[in-house]
């Protein structure tokens, strides 16, 4: 069973709130997470925040994959962005990210990484939600209560520290300069790992006529705490 939760760059404060099926003793929140006042940077004052949001009618043919560069300048990336391209700016540093061919690289960009997407349900008009959390110790059991599915894949990014999502099929860990994926509609539970902060990008690419995010009632077994 899904319930489904207002898109939280919509409705941002409803994300602040617990939501309670009826006969249910456990609670889901979602961390707040706010449009970023200047698009594509994240506000020291945020702990979360949508960087951006990038509409397209197509994707790219082929083997798609989630590519991250770093440029020089802002004008820079905005030259080399795409149709499917997101320019950002985190952890000191100008990102473009790209939903790509695998392989390809941006004219005049330093190629970080590509990361593989899973399969992007079809839609007639499609949206990238670009977000940045850098979450610690404190946020971990808020964090951890919010199991969800997205309608489309989600791709992680981290900028520092460590994360495990645990999904139906098991956990999957990554720490700073590394990747993970989730499939859409993928009950997942991420959960902050370490004594440190975790600053990470987490994109969702989706049908753009659908929610963002669905609160799930599927019950973690814990493995990311073994």
């Amino acid at each position: 069973m899904l319930r489904t939760v207002a898109a939280f760059v919509l409705l941002p404060l409803l994300l602040c709130s617990h939501v309670v099926a009826q006969g249910e003793h456990e609670s889901h929140a979602l961390a707040p997470c706010q449009l970023a006042p200047t698009p594509g940077k994240r506000p020291p004052d945020f702990d979360c925040a949508v960087l951006i949001q990038k509409q397209f009618t197509t994707l790219p043919s082929g083997k798609l994959v989630l590519r991250l560069e770093n440029f020089a300048t802002i004008d820079a990336a905005h030259s080399a962005a795409t149709l499917t391209s997101a320019v950002v700016e985190a952890g000191g540093r100008i990102w473009l990210l790209t939903v790509s061919a695998k392989g390809q690289r941006s004219h005049d960009g330093q190629f970080v990484t590509e990361i593989d997407l899973p399969p992007v349900p079809y839609a007639s008009n499609y949206i990238m939600d670009v977000a940045e959390a850098d979450l610690g110790p404190a946020n971990k059991e808020a964090v951890a209560r919010a199991v969800h599915t997205h309608p489309g894949p989600e791709v992680f990014y981290l900028l520092t520290g460590e994360q495990c999502l645990e999904t139906p099929k098991g956990a999957t860990k990554a720490r700073a300069g590394e990747g993970m994926t989730a499939p859409a509609d993928t009950p997942m539970q991420l959960n902050i790992m370490g004594q440190s902060k975790r600053d990470a990008f987490f994109i969702v690419i989706h049908d753009a006529a659908k929610p963002r995010v669905n609160v799930s009632d599927w019950q973690p077994r814990g493995l990311c705490r073994e």
